[in-house]
């Protein structure tokens, strides 16, 4: 598989609430960073399990790639009011998983998503 199909097939399976997948695209050596924090393999498809409730699908509007390096920008599309937020994953690809992720968005953007989650 290609840096970009990887990185779709990630997303992907995301948004498609199948995180099945993960076990085998996600390095078990997964260096996953967001808000300042690290977290493992483990630790991201927890965070990702806990998204779900609220997540309707991801839009992927641009795959970028260098290399090894891709660069996913999306529309995390919600059922809450905020509707869809945009997201940047940064990934790195080695012998076809991704070894580590950098997600960016505006977190005040994403503040009623966390707020939709603490309700539910």
């Amino acid at each position: 598989m290609t840096t970009s199909s990887i990185a779709r097939a990630y997303i992907g399976a995301v948004s498609t609430h199948d995180l099945a997948p993960l076990e085998t695209l996600l390095d078990d050596s997964l260096d996953a960073l967001f808000a300042g924090g690290h977290l493992d393999k483990a630790g991201w498809i927890a965070a990702l399990q806990r998204l779900l409730p609220v997540l309707v699908r991801n839009d992927i509007r641009e795959v970028f790639v260098d290399g090894d390096r891709a660069c996913v920008v999306y529309g995390f599309v919600t059922d809450t009011p905020v509707g869809a937020v945009t997201c940047v994953e940064l990934l790195t690809v080695s012998e076809g998983q991704i070894t580590s992720i950098e997600l960016l968005l505006d977190r005040v953007a994403f503040a009623p998503v966390n707020a939709a989650l603490a309700d539910r």
